[in-house]
């Protein structure tokens, strides 16, 4: 910690972050995010929107060969990666109290299966409508929704913070996915200079 000291900003952006917790989330994260949304709700929402066309960007400029590309035995493939975020799209809001995705499989298994043998074109559809699914249910809550409590994965917590938990799984696979695509020499798409 004595380093931070060393590093005005660092120390800012940890304060931002210990507001945001302190807060719960509300307009903290707003303010920190430069002010462009009036509550945390509509960041929530915005962040979830980027993240998607991340996941969608990527999915598209890995080749179709790389889908079955794993760092090692027992990780994760891309396709698999990909597949996940159609996963936590379709079925984490199910555990919610909402409706599955017409598409969905029932269940983790199901839904497995059904992901499985898609190919890369297949894949980034299945993606764009499950992010649409998603994106569906998070734009329609209000308030009082965003307050129920829910349970997710043992806990119980309302339902804004379940969203918030999983967005945090989701960047965490955006991550990887990023990962993977450098060790493939795949420049993300939004990193790429004007024109290429």
């Amino acid at each position: 910690m004595k380093n931070i000291r060393r590093y005005p900003r660092a120390s800012r952006v940890l304060g931002m972050v210990g507001a945001l917790a302190a807060s719960g989330g509300s307009v903290a994260w707003s303010q920190a995010a430069g002010g462009e949304f009036q509550n945390a709700a509509q960041a929530q929402l915005a962040d979830l929107e980027q993240m998607r066309d991340k996941f969608l960007a990527l999915a598209d400029a890995f080749p179709e060969e790389t889908y079955a590309w794993r760092p090692m035995e027992g990780v994760r493939s891309v396709h698999d990666v990909m597949a996940l975020f159609v996963l936590e799209c379709h079925l984490f809001p199910t555990m919610w109290g909402f409706d599955k995705a017409p598409a969905a499989g029932d269940g983790l298994q199901a839904e497995r299966a059904r992901l499985e043998p898609l190919s890369k074109l297949e894949m980034i559809a299945e993606m764009r409508s499950a992010a649409a699914h998603l994106m569906g249910i998070v734009s329609g809550l209000s308030a009082e929704d965003r307050a129920r409590q829910v349970p997710f994965f043992g806990r119980t917590v309302d339902l804004a913070t379940a969203i918030g938990l999983m967005a945090n799984d989701l960047h965490e696979h955006l991550g990887q996915s990023i990962a993977y695509a450098r060790t493939n020499k795949i420049v993300p798409p939004w990193s790429r200079p004007q024109g290429q």
